[in-house]
């Protein structure tokens, strides 16, 4: 009798096992598709949706943003406060020595300090370099 029950309940377990397999949708990867909007959305191309940096733009806000946006872009180009030629006070160039002319690597070293400090690198980066040149 046992041996019957154990066949009955195998039997109802591999039916209902059937059903739920046969009721779950296969994974496909050639299912149809529905929709094909392939745009992609940039400033320029909207998509229907105006962002206004981290949230939607309200009515009239989006041409603010542009426009705000422009002129933080052109800030230094054209902007009236900004300088249309160079400055004529250069900052004075340094040249490293020659070997020739360097009484040896102490003046090397001192050179590099000096243009590193004039240059306001930190003290920090100067020590780094410095040792990495082999310098006290």
């Amino acid at each position: 009798m046992s041996s019957k029950l154990m066949l009955v309940l195998f039997v109802t377990a591999v039916l209902i096992t059937s059903i739920v397999a046969a009721s779950i949708p296969a994974a496909s990867a050639l299912t149809a598709r529905n929709t094909f909007n392939d745009n992609h959305c940039t400033s320029h191309f909207t998509c229907g949706q105006k962002i206004c940096g981290d949230h939607m733009c309200g009515p009239g806000e989006y041409a603010q943003y542009v426009k705000a946006l422009s002129q933080a872009q052109m800030t230094g180009k054209n902007a009236p406060s900004a300088p249309t030629t160079p400055s004529a006070t250069m900052p004075p160039t340094t040249t490293m020595p020659s070997t020739s002319q360097a009484s040896g690597v102490s003046d090397i070293c001192k050179t590099v300090k000096d243009i590193l400090t004039n240059e306001a690198t930190p003290p920090t980066t100067i020590a780094k370099l410095l040792a990495a040149l082999g310098c006290k």
